[in-house]
């Protein structure tokens, strides 16, 4: 997406400035109780980004991104992984805050649609991640305790909310991805999701 920041923006750094915005604009509505779906304030950041920097946008812009975004690659060693778990018997799902069109676009782009069984949207609850109703939702979805549930992400903020949700959670801390002393600790911490999935099947085989 870096160069649809730099065409616009004239830096591709910008990208990152704007998911950052979406991301605090998603905790402060989820807090206030105001909420708005996650393509509304995604034009939004993109237009206080814009703002910020003296940039003129269209809706044409922000389109731009997010054809962008349903195309967008999993990581290469994504589908490898998900397959290993498949073929474990490992049920999984998709807790994202984005818009479950968004969502299911990427997935089937990825070609990774197949992996999953279910694909839960945080619209359901009014709230975006790490609220912890929006665990709770997941949970009375899945039917399953919290205590049996894994969440696998590259963003502090989730993996903290899941576990003060009473979930266990695995951080795969890719370039640029960090956890604070503030976070709740992770029971497992991989650079890749290679190295989550290998620490993963270790615990289901104990179990």
């Amino acid at each position: 997406m870096d160069p649809i920041f730099e065409d616009i923006f004239g830096s591709g750094e910008l990208r990152k400035e704007w998911f950052e915005q979406v991301i605090q604009d998603a905790l402060v509505v989820s807090l206030l109780g105001n909420y708005s779906d996650f393509g509304k304030i995604g034009v939004s950041a993109f237009e206080l980004t814009a703002a910020r920097h003296g940039v003129t946008v269209g809706e044409s812009d922000f389109s731009r991104v997010v054809t962008a975004m349903k195309s967008l690659p999993p990581h290469p060693e994504v589908q490898a992984q998900l397959e290993r778990l498949k073929g474990h018997g490992v049920p999984m799902f998709t807790l994202t805050n984005s818009p479950p069109a968004l969502v299911a676009a990427q997935l089937e782009n990825g070609e990774i649609s197949s992996y999953f069984d279910q694909q839960i949207s945080v619209d359901a609850v009014q709230a975006f991640k790490p609220a912890e109703k929006v665990y709770k939702h997941a949970e009375s979805e899945l039917g399953v305790d919290a205590s049996d549930i894994w969440l696998v992400a590259a963003h502090n903020w989730d993996t903290s909310g899941a576990i003060s949700a009473g979930w266990n959670a695995a951080f795969v801390s890719r370039p640029g991805k960090a956890l604070s002393r503030l976070d709740g600790k992770p029971a497992i911490i991989g650079d890749s999701l290679v190295e989550v999935v290998d620490q993963l099947l270790e615990i289901f085989a104990a179990e």
